[in-house]
């Protein structure tokens, strides 16, 4: 019986680097597909950032976009919004104080770490609720409780599978919900080091040939013989 029946991936840093994805890494991506389990890209960008970028959103059952706050079904074409937007008053007034370039999705906003703290500043002034998310050189705004983890979990129950039967692997801050949250969480070698500290396996290789890595060993023997070398504590994969 198989046990680990969906693979979420990270886009930036993981899957893909500088935006790119190899070819041999999307390959590996569509033998998971053939194996019979289910596939969920995971994302801080909006649908139009990735969409400047990688096309092939056919290879993946669900993409959670917005760092979790919008569900796509690639195959119906058809997506959901799982939160309220951030206030529309954000934007002029961010864009006021020269946070450029500001990234409008659905529901968040992301731009450059640099302006962090005069984010920060406008959403207490403001006096706004909102989340937010470091993510190497860059930050997104998001309504509270937001978070990959809460997208992958709407992802799951949209297909009808569990966190448990999920493998979920990033690089990045944004990612630690999501890695903590599924059954097996795994960091690419080019992960930050808190990452790799949480994660229960670290890939050898870093990005997209760290994830094709990945998806030989959970195509295998569903990660067995990683975890048992691992034994929890964030081993590297053979």
């Amino acid at each position: 019986m198989v046990r680990f029946r969906v693979l979420a991936c990270d886009f930036d840093g993981t899957i893909a680097t500088e935006g790119v994805v190899a070819p041999a890494t999307l390959a590996a991506l569509e033998r998971v597909r053939r194996s019979g389990r289910r596939l969920l890209l995971v994302t801080g960008r909006t649908a139009a950032q990735l969409e400047t970028v990688f096309g092939r959103w056919d290879v993946f059952d669900r993409l959670v976009l917005e760092n979790g706050a919008l569900l796509v079904d690639p195959s119906a074409g058809t997506e959901w919004l799982l939160c309220a937007p951030v206030s529309s008053r954000l934007k002029p007034e961010l864009r006021r104080r020269g946070v450029e370039p500001l990234a409008v999705g659905r529901a968040v906003y992301a731009a450059s770490v640099r302006h962090l703290e005069v984010i920060r500043e406008t959403i207490r002034d403001l006096g706004l609720s909102l989340d937010l998310v470091v993510n190497r050189d860059g930050v997104v705004i998001l309504p509270r409780g937001v978070s990959k983890l809460s997208g992958v979990a709407a992802a799951l129950f949209d297909i009808g599978e569990t966190a448990a039967a999920c493998v979920a692997v990033g690089d990045a801050e944004n990612d630690l919900p999501m890695l903590a949250f599924a059954g097996c969480g795994v960091a690419v070698a080019n992960g930050l080091d808190e990452v790799k500290a949480v994660a229960d396996l670290v890939t050898r290789r870093p990005a997209g040939e760290g994830v094709a890595e990945l998806v030989n060993g959970l195509l295998a023997d569903d990660l067995a013989a990683e975890l048992a070398i691992a034994g929890g504590m964030g081993a590297a994969l053979h």
